[in-house]
């Protein structure tokens, strides 16, 4: 790779970055954040490396030094909104169109003049007709809306909205285990790239290695891929944080963009670690790797043919679910398609994750201003015949104290030994308790459109649609 277009496109970078930092303050660690390899013939980024043609860019700036700019910007957003960190389990063609509808609107409202284009008019025609339908303007729910409308109009969409490839988004879509380590909870490592040089450590090397994939290495990339999505998160509150500051300044430009960071805040990456609050320690009959010295083992079978010198730790402390509370609100709007849907999604969370117990109770309440049916399950085929067989009793007005007060009786009288905590489905407001309960609980919903408030000591959280 030629060095002179090297250098040309890094001062190019350079140039495009303070302009767009000199209007966007709050943004200017998100703007200096990305490693820059010239090792490819379309933009494309992975929230850590921002890979470019240097022809293609140079090329580009010459004829349109704002389309650059804006396109970097573009790019930015994806990563602030974390877009190519929850694009798992999506269709790839409208969860990409999806993502950059979202950052070109926030685009839009920013109005900055280094980022105009002159054939903005049919992306403002079909940007204000999604508002009408889209009240919060999330590429997720973006994504929702676009699996409503016809293949056609959403091929006619792509080339508005398109600036990079997001191919390199999907990568680790057949990675096994890839998902458990970019949303575990293990501790995370020091990235490399974490100094203030935005070049440092840019690669420009475009050999290709023909040898298999070292799984070690391929670990390894999943690692700082998990890192750089914590860096996002972090990045992407600071910005909240200092749009406060900014506000009086850029008045209602930055709406958008405060609507979208507040709803990125609220979402989960993964409802099983939500619910992994909710679990209690203890003993669990299976093979404990992690204490288990395979040394020891081998040599025993090596020299005394056939007989081991130990054998493997049989229990292992896990974090599983004994006893739990689901309780569901069948006050009005909450039908049973809809209740079928999240306990279906509970329940297999808790098997994937091999979170039961070869015992367990799981209470499963439907209230509304009274309690009108409670279930106890104790095997997973009860479960799944509950599931499949649920019927909606109430209908009526919502009062939450009737569950707490049965569940208050339940500890009362020593029915529950290990009560993981509750979890109350809702989908709006009613009484809650005045006092605190001895137990975790957490209020889910359906939606925020309500902008319903719960008590200090519960947890909210909202389930969207596709959970």
């Amino acid at each position: 790779m030629d060095e002179e277009l090297i250098e040309i496109s890094e001062e190019i970078f350079r140039e495009v970055i303070s302009r767009l930092t000199l209007h966007l303050r709050f943004m200017d660690i998100a703007l200096n954040r990305y490693v820059f390899a010239a090792d490819a013939t379309e933009f494309r980024c992975d929230g850590r490396v921002f890979h470019y043609a240097p022809i293609a860019l140079i090329r580009m700036f010459r004829n349109d030094p704002r389309k650059v700019t804006r396109g970097y910007l573009h790019i930015v957003l994806h990563s602030v909104f974390q877009h190519q960190f929850f694009a798992e389990n999506r269709k790839p063609s409208l969860w990409n169109l999806a993502s950059d509808i979202a950052v070109e609107e926030v685009i839009r409202q920013l109005g900055l003049d280094c980022t105009k284009q002159d054939d903005d008019e049919e992306m403002v025609r079909i940007l204000e007709r999604i508002h009408e339908e889209v009240p919060v303007f999330t590429a997720a729910k973006i994504y929702r809306w676009l699996e409503n409308r016809e293949t056609d109009e959403v091929r006619l969409m792509v080339p508005l909205f398109h600036f990079d490839e997001h191919d390199i988004w999907y990568l680790l879509r057949n990675v096994r285990g890839s998902r458990d380590m970019l949303f575990g909870e293990e501790n995370r490592d020091d990235f490399a790239a974490e100094g203030n040089n935005i070049f440092e450590g840019a690669s420009h090397d475009t050999g290709e290695s023909e040898e298999k994939e070292d799984p070690d290495q391929k670990d390894a990339e999943i690692r700082q891929i998990r890192n750089a999505l914590q860096d996002w998160k972090e990045i992407s509150e600071k910005i909240e944080m200092d749009l406060e500051l900014f506000q009086k300044e850029h008045g209602d430009r930055t709406d958008a963009l405060i609507q979208s960071l507040s709803a990125l805040r609220r979402e989960k990456y993964d409802y099983s670690q939500f619910l992994k609050r909710f679990m209690q320690s203890g003993e669990k009959m299976q093979i404990n790797d992690d204490e288990f010295d395979m040394i020891f083992y081998t040599y025993g079978l090596r020299l005394y043919e056939n007989l081991p010198l130990i054998e493997p730790l049989e229990f292992r402390e896990t974090e599983n679910v004994r006893e739990l509370v689901i309780a569901i609100d069948t006050s009005g709007s909450v039908q049973g398609e809809v209740v079928q849907s999240f306990l279906q999604k509970t329940y297999n969370m808790f098997q994937q994750r091999e979170n039961f117990f070869s015992r367990f109770r799981i209470h499963i309440i439907q209230c509304d201003m009274v309690i009108r049916d409670i279930r106890i399950i104790e095997t997973a085929r009860q479960f799944e015949e509950y599931i499949h067989s649920v019927e909606i009793k109430g209908l009526g007005g919502t009062d939450f104290r009737p569950v707490f007060n049965y569940v208050d009786e339940e500890i009362k009288n020593h029915r529950f030994r290990k009560l993981g905590g509750l979890l109350y489905f809702t989908d709006g407001d009613g009484v809650y308790p005045k006092h605190k309960p001895s137990y975790k609980t957490a209020f889910l919903f359906t939606s925020d459109e309500k902008n319903t408030s719960v008590p200090p000591w519960a947890i909210k959280y909202i389930l969207e649609g596709e959970e």
